[in-house]
């Protein structure tokens, strides 16, 4: 989920350490009409029963259930993302509590994880058990870091989670990581800005037209329709994709990822709504460099623009209530959610930001490992994870459980959008960086969406051709 690391530990340990959401129970059976909107899938073998995790919650310094795993003497080494890292110590704490084994989460930077990831496999280094997955990271180290989990020895059920999440932490035939949320990008907009610009609060537009055209009426002062962080570093082709992937049958890859595919009519068309948006003033023109999506939901938290795409993680910061950590002064009331627009009607495409763990292929302690990454994708510790507001869970019981619904009424948004193409598109190759160069340069107006979609289509292919040619 590109660089999103300190403001979240801080909210998901504050609410993560509530007993009353440590006390939850097993999640009830998932609703087959939300299992079907989100094309649910996964769910590992069962936790320890919920007795004895909420005893081992009340006492964390009490011996291991004997009706639970014990590794005592177990010390497994985690290596996590920035997001990924409060809710895996907070599994940590109780996978401990439950079994004796200890765990050692380290979160490794975002600019330091693909190099760090890389020497593992280089030196075989079997000192890391478990390891951050993302589809981007399984695209690129696949079957040369990761164990395989479906392997039968394994014998893990997957039936509960939600299937796109699977789908991305698969490759080379094999499953990588299990999950530990279904986040992705949404579209958030503040009710009240909306109503009075003279759009439908609880129906906005579908498309990016119809939100451009309500631009000049949204924009009041230093607000603008829209803050979205075009230039910031990891963001351009995820950005673009928000926009592409809503156009039917458009990719930017193929499916082997040999060939370039966005340069057509459709991948331009994509270029130039952005474009239009750009010019119309519905995005904010003054968002620089150290603005990241943290920052700009903070803009959007503090009523300084009337909406954002981002991850509903930061739905969860602008209903919180809290000025001090997330700038949030709005009223949770005026903060609706839809899926992404679309370019025309009736269409609409977001990324993922499905993120997990998975088995270091070299590792020595892959049964503990494995039984420490089960218990924090379980239903019973996804459940808590949930009704922190601040990541969806990746099971589809979760997701439909009564408790959860009531609380995270965002759900309906993610089962909706889950519904169309999420994909980020995971390569063994960064091809993000020419985006990246033409997306700055056509926020600061200096090139044309025709001169950004060549640039990105020339750096695309030189990257690939260097690919194939290595």
């Amino acid at each position: 989920m590109g660089i999103r690391e300190d403001v979240a530990r801080q909210y998901l340990e504050l609410q993560l350490s509530r007993r009353q959401i440590l006390k939850a129970g097993i999640a009830a059976p998932a609703v087959a009409g939300l299992a079907a909107a989100c094309g649910v899938t996964a769910s590992p073998s069962p936790s320890p029963t919920a007795s004895a995790a909420a005893s081992a919650a009340a006492s964390p310094s009490a011996p291991p259930s004997p009706t639970a795993e014990n590794y005592q003497g177990v010390t497994l080494q985690v290596w996590s993302g920035g997001t990924t890292g409060p809710p895996a110590k907070k599994a940590a704490e109780e996978w401990s509590a439950l079994t004796g084994g200890q765990v050692n989460v380290t979160v490794v930077p975002f600019g330091e994880r693909a190099i760090k990831f890389a020497g593992l496999i280089t030196a075989q280094d079997s000192s890391i058990d478990a390891l951050y997955a993302s589809g981007d990271f399984v695209g690129r180290f696949n079957d040369r870091l990761y164990e395989n989990l479906s392997d039968p020895q394994y014998a893990l059920d997957t039936g509960d989670f939600v299937p796109a999440t699977l789908q991305i932490l698969t490759a080379k035939g094999g499953l990588r990581a299990l999950p530990q949320h279904s986040e992705m990008e949404i579209y958030i907009y503040n009710k009240e800005f909306f109503q009075a610009a003279g759009l439908n609060a609880d129906t906005p537009p579908d498309t990016w037209d119809g939100l451009y055209a309500a631009a000049d009426k949204l924009h009041v002062g230093n607000r603008y329709g829209c803050a979205v962080p075009w230039t910031i570093g990891y963001g351009g082709g995820a950005y673009y994709l928000c926009f592409l992937n809503s156009i039917p049958d458009a990719k930017p890859l193929s499916e082997d990822r040999t060939q370039l595919l966005f340069n057509d009519d459709k991948g331009l068309q994509a270029f130039k709504t952005i474009e239009a948006g750009l010019k119309a003033k519905f995005f904010d023109p003054n968002i620089d460099s150290t603005v990241d999506d943290y920052g700009t939901g903070k803009l959007f938290n503090g009523g300084n623009t009337a909406s954002e795409i981002n991850f509903a993680e930061l739905w969860g910061q602008a209903t919180s209530g809290n000025a001090k950590d997330f700038g949030t002064t709005i009223k949770a009331d005026v903060v609706g959610t839809s899926i992404m627009p679309g370019i025309q009607t009736g269409n609409s495409g977001s990324i993922n930001g499905f993120e997990g763990f998975g088995l270091n292929k070299f590792g020595k302690q892959k049964q503990a490992a494995l039984s420490y990454l089960k218990y924090m994708s379980g239903p019973k510790y996804q459940k808590e994870l949930n009704l922190s507001k601040v990541l969806p869970s990746s099971r589809t019981s979760v997701l439909s459980d009564p408790d959860v619904t009531a609380s995270y009424p965002v759900g309906k948004t993610l089962a909706a959008m889950g519904a169309h193409n999420l994909d980020r598109y995971a390569a063994p190759y960064d091809w993000t960086p020419p985006f990246s160069d033409a997306m700055v340069k056509l926020y600061k107006g200096q090139i044309t969406a025709d001169e950004a979609h060549k640039i990105a289509v020339d750096g695309v292919e030189k990257i690939i051709e260097k690919y194939l040619s290595s």
